[in-house]
């Protein structure tokens, strides 16, 4: 893999440096060697060289940032970020070279480590790289992570939709349901109209109810002779349960399919009206049997 990696280094940054071209390409290809043989501070040391003649060539800045990260100087990283500012060098190339390299190097934490360790050098653009961190580690599956950044974002904009979105996802993905349905509650609030927030509400209803009934006819089978009020009870738990979870379940979805009805959403609605005897609903949503031709 290691080899593969240097491949693509090599020929990435040559062509680079071609379409670029920088001077003195033969130091350019010592220091490539060097960055290849994992000797980085060798390879800083050619690198601060060439920066000096080509202060506003981004895969020199790429590769130093990612050399003085696997020596752990995060006061040269910065340097090597406030030079870039200063030679007018894109923040928004400089982090996608670095991001991508460290991915083909197997190292995304260098890019996540240069992310928070400039946040809290420049606050001032603590917004912008917020947004880098948040598609970070939502590439990453973070979720622990996600709801963090999340949250600082919100302190800005708090009705921000597609941000209390990801929030809400993240939420449900390290297991609290109950403050991520609040979330996708609060979407509706800003926008009734939203689908996304319906269809997991109802979903998450449905599946709710689901389990909750399942658990209840266990219980329930359990009982070698089931007595009168022991039925009754079954009974009384099984209505709770269809006019609350299961009722929630068709009100999101309804509001789902009245946008347009999917197979996916017809089936679960489908279920849903059987379940709680809504006889007409449910006959509303069955196929209709074509005749067949004599």
């Amino acid at each position: 893999m290691g080899k593969w990696i240097s491949i693509l280094f090599c020929v990435f940054f040559t062509v680079m440096s071609c379409a670029a071209g920088i001077t003195n390409e033969k130091l350019y290809r010592k220091a490539e060697t060097h960055f290849n043989n994992r000797e980085w501070n060798e390879a800083m040391m050619m690198y601060d060289v060439l920066l000096t003649e080509n202060p506003a060539y981004l895969p020199l800045y790429v590769s130093s940032i990612i050399a003085s990260s696997k020596v752990g100087a995060s006061q040269s990283v910065m340097h090597y970020i406030e030079l870039s500012e200063k030679n007018g060098v894109s923040l928004d190339s400089l982090f996608i070279g670095v991001e991508r390299l460290a991915r083909n190097m197997q190292d995304t934490p260098i890019y996540e480590n240069m992310l928070i360790l400039m946040k809290g050098e420049q606050p001032w653009l603590k917004k912008i790289i917020n947004g880098y961190l948040l598609r970070y580690y939502r590439f990453r599956n973070n979720y622990e992570e996600i709801v963090t950044i999340a949250d600082e974002l919100l302190l800005a904009v708090p009705d921000n939709i597609a941000i209390l979105k990801v929030k809400g996802e993240a939420l449900f993905m390290i297991g609290k349901e109950a403050e991520s349905v609040g979330i996708y509650k609060k979407i509706l609030e800003l926008d009734s109209q939203n689908t996304d927030a319906s269809l997991f509400l109802g979903n998450y209803y449905y599946w709710k109810g689901s389990e909750a009934l399942k658990a209840l006819d266990r219980n329930f089978n359990d009982l070698t002779s089931p007595n009168r009020m022991q039925y009754a009870v079954y009974k009384k738990e099984k209505d709770s349960i269809l006019d609350s979870d299961f009722a929630s379940a068709a009100y999101y979805l309804e509001k789902v399919s009245a946008k347009g009805m999917t197979p996916y959403v017809k089936q679960v609605l489908y279920d849903i009206y059987v379940q709680r005897s809504e006889v007409s609903k449910a006959e509303a949503l069955k196929p209709k049997v074509r005749k067949r031709l004599l």
